[in-house]
């Protein structure tokens, strides 16, 4: 544009002072001498898609074309490149003619090919010097060449194996906490199914090409595709990202322990942990066992599925049927899915034995079938106890009554319920025995302290037929002393009717007749209201800004932590060395109670062995964020734990 300007100011000039010949010579001699001048051009002119891209990108900021591609920063174009490349007067490029060839210079390295995609991401990501301001680590190139990935393609070359931008892109690199992303963890299945969903590149390596499907018909796949759950694992919590292999094992149930940690405890003191070539966790949760398979099952159902299947039952029987408890077994055995821990036994343990010592493991083979059974009785003992109760809160709880205790056991028992299930894993029979009827123990209590109440209800509610009948007796008394008091008023002592009222007596008469209707009211409200509040004394109170008392400031030791209700939901209240903090007792990944530890100053949970530190802060496990924080404060003496703090 500042060329064209350029020529019109010279030619209305000439045109004013020469004839005009003579000014569209000089005119054409202008335009000859402007697009003689070099132009100069950066890469985003040519390369608009690819700067487009790179808008959005991470590396935005951070790096120019030439640190990936070498070059210089900005090139000159004689007019026959201005022409030929497709620029107009103002610059701009009007077609995609940029040219097959161009000399960037002799620092220009070009493209990369895939081998050298790594090299050339490595640049920066290995050293130490420029990643250190991000802070991002700086092993992932070496992680990477000691992968599947990097040996294949560093040995032999195979430029089909995934490199860095397969799995990050080219130009739209995106961070990982962007949903966008390629490696956002929503997304992670995808972009591995890139490769791996692909059974023509698949069976070139001789692997499965149906892992990325097993894996989103897998608990874990569920949950962080469908749930949303970032604290289940996808391809790269077990695989890691750049060293794209287990760590150091061959089977995928070596991995669970990452994660798992407290069943890893509890399996390695069973039977199965102390001999080496027994099935691991692959073995039961895995259709078939197959060692490479990622279809995960839990072998028993979540909570809120033994709660809604418990409840479906119970609307469809009645509360008190015979039948609850069976159909709720039959019903709880089709939605488990493909584990049943009743005929799991019998993957190894049930097989036909045609070997010399089949009649030596005949014993052992009933026995394990016989613990599985009896185990499998246990675990839906349990879950039936804990359904039936939670189910007979949340019914209760939706009414007048304040159900802070059995709110409490509530919780208290689906930890429990939930924990067994993990416990089951050392196979020793007696302890979960004992823990079942530690489950069964709190559910009991939770029915004693509702039939209680409901006892209590009744026998105020059934107070009111005297007190109501006794305010209807008196209404009826009082209305006919008023009718009679009217009648004197307006007959005469010998039955003679009286004269027609003047108007003042009128108005006189309807005030009196008002005042006695208030005083009427107001006196059947008397005698009702001390009777309501007496049939309701559990009425629920607080809401938003209800606060509960944790206890006396004056004998709370210092890293002690005790348990309160608020609003219904547990709440651990801490005195640490500087003072009160209150969270959420329930964990943030399946809402398990969390206890505290003093020795270790952490809540645990003893779910998923999860750890969270006086902050509120997760420590180690899956949960995929920190306890809520409530308020908490001291007033005359007593600890107040008030609503939770945003943010």
């Amino acid at each position: 544009m500042q060329n064209q300007s350029i020529i019109q100011r010279s030619g209305l000039q000439a045109a004013s002072i020469v004839p005009p010949a003579i000014a569209a010579m000089c005119s054409l001699l202008i335009v000859h001498v402007v697009e003689a001048q070099p132009r100069t051009v950066r890469c985003t002119e040519c390369h608009r898609e690819q700067a487009d891209q790179f808008q959005s990108s991470v590396h935005r900021d951070a790096l120019r074309c030439q640190d990936c591609h070498g070059g210089a920063i900005s090139y000159e174009l004689d007019a026959d490149q201005w022409r030929r490349f497709g620029f107009g007067q103002a610059g701009e490029v009007h077609t995609a003619t940029r040219p097959a060839t161009f000399d960037h210079g002799a620092e220009y390295r070009g493209k990369a090919t895939r081998a050298q995609v790594p090299e050339r991401c490595g640049t920066c990501h290995a050293d130490v010097e420029r990643m250190n301001p991000y802070g991002l680590p700086t092993d992932q190139l070496s992680s990477y060449w000691v992968s599947g990935h990097g040996k294949t393609l560093k040995t032999i070359g195979d430029e089909r194996v995934a490199v860095c931008i397969d799995c990050h892109g080219v130009h739209d690199i995106l961070p990982s906490d962007n949903p966008n992303s390629r490696t956002y963890f929503r997304n992670v299945a995808d972009t591995c199914g890139r490769c791996h969903a692909n059974p023509a590149l698949m069976s070139a390596f001789n692997l499965s090409s149906n892992v990325v499907d097993q894996y989103r018909a897998s608990i874990h796949g569920r949950n962080v595709v469908e749930r949303g759950d970032s604290g289940s694992p996808n391809c790269a919590t077990c695989h890691g990202n750049h060293a794209a292999a287990p760590p150091g094992y061959l089977e995928v149930g070596h991995v669970c322990g990452q994660c798992h940690k407290q069943i890893e405890e509890y399996f390695l003191t069973s039977v199965h942990g102390r001999v080496p070539v027994m099935a691991r966790c692959i073995g039961c949760h895995a259709p078939g066992g197959h060692r490479a398979n990622h279809e995960i099952h839990e072998a028993s159902p979540a909570i809120e599925v033994v709660e809604a299947t418990y409840q479906r039952i119970e609307d469809e029987l009645g509360r008190d049927a015979d039948a609850l408890p069976s159909r709720f077994a039959e019903d709880m055995h089709a939605v488990s899915g493909a584990i049943q821990l009743e005929t799991v036994c019998s993957n190894c343990h049930g097989q036909q034995r045609t070997d010399p010592h089949a009649a030596f493991f005949a014993g052992s083979d009933e026995a394990a079938q016989s613990t599985g059974r009896e185990l499998a009785r246990l675990l839906r003992d349990v879950q039936y106890a804990y359904a039936r109760a939670a189910a007979r809160v949340d019914r209760l709880s939706r009414g007048v009554m304040l159900l802070r205790d059995e709110a409490m056991l509530r919780e208290d028992a689906k930890t429990e319920a939930m924990a067994i299930n993990a416990f089951v894993h050392t196979l020793d029979r007696a302890e979960v025995k004992k823990r079942a009827e530690k489950v069964l123990g709190i559910c009991n209590e939770i029915h004693a302290g509702l039939d209680e109440k409901e006892s209590a209800l009744g026998r105020r509610s059934a107070f009111l037929i005297p007190a109501w009948g006794f305010a209807a007796i008196f209404s009826f008394f009082m209305y006919r002393k008023y009718l009679s008091l009217k009648h004197a008023y307006v007959v005469g002592p010998d039955g003679s009717a009286a004269q027609p009222p003047s108007s003042a007596m009128a108005t006189r008469r309807r005030l009196l007749d008002a005042v006695l209707s208030v005083m009427g009211a107001v006196t059947l409200i008397g005698l009702m209201w001390p009777a309501v509040t007496y049939v309701l004394p559990a009425r629920k109170q607080g809401g938003g800004g209800e606060r509960v008392a944790a206890g006396s400031d004056g004998d709370w030791e210092v890293w002690t932590a005790r348990k309160v209700s608020v609003r219904g939901k547990p709440v651990a209240v801490i005195r640490t060395d500087k003072g009160y903090r209150a969270f959420s007792a329930v964990c943030t990944h399946l809402g398990c109670i969390v206890h505290w530890d003093a020795a270790d100053r952490e809540l645990k949970c003893p779910c998923h062995a999860a750890a969270f530190d006086a902050a509120g802060q997760v420590v180690s496990g899956p949960p995929p964020r920190g306890l809520p924080e409530y308020g908490v404060m001291v007033a005359q003496g007593q600890v107040i734990v008030t609503q939770p703090l945003e943010g």
